[in-house]
């Protein structure tokens, strides 16, 4: 358990919306940066397998930003000995991070508020990821009209 007032529970509550938007802002730049580096022939009788290339490294990158999402709030639970072990301070926040809700898991009252805090950034995490992938069929589609 830590010694944090409320106020500081919020600030550090703050400070994780921060770190997982970080990630995400860092996971968009590397899958345009990919996007560039692999090509997009114009005309390419394998044009199907380009974009079957594209969209599958952009839900690649995207679930790897995830996954190090999920893992930076599994490390805040496990510091803070709530959940008894990484392994189900792991999955606690991977139910909360996609708002399925880990059901036989749960915070102390102290921290509980982190698990909704969690699953309100997973959602965001998860529409930001939605339309970069929207992006990235668009932008796939478009080089292969022209």
């Amino acid at each position: 358990m830590d010694d944090l007032s409320p106020l500081g529970r919020v600030l550090r509550g703050v400070a994780m919306v921060i770190a997982t938007g970080t990630v995400q802002v860092m996971a968009q730049l590397a899958l345009s940066r990919l996007m560039d580096i692999i090509p997009t022939p114009k005309l390419s009788t394998h044009q199907t397998s380009y974009m079957i290339l594209h969209s599958v490294l952009a839900v690649l990158v995207l679930m790897a930003g995830h996954a190090l999402q999920v893992t930076m709030w599994a490390v805040l639970y496990y510091d803070w000995g709530e959940l008894g072990s990484f392994a189900h301070s792991f999955y606690f926040s991977l139910a909360s991070f996609t708002t399925l809700g880990a059901n036989d898991l749960t915070l102390s009252n102290g921290h509980r508020i982190a698990g909704a805090v969690e699953s309100a950034v997973g959602m965001l995490m998860f529409g930001w990821s939605t339309a970069l992938l929207v992006r990235v069929v668009q932008r796939t589609d478009r080089n292969y009209q022209k």
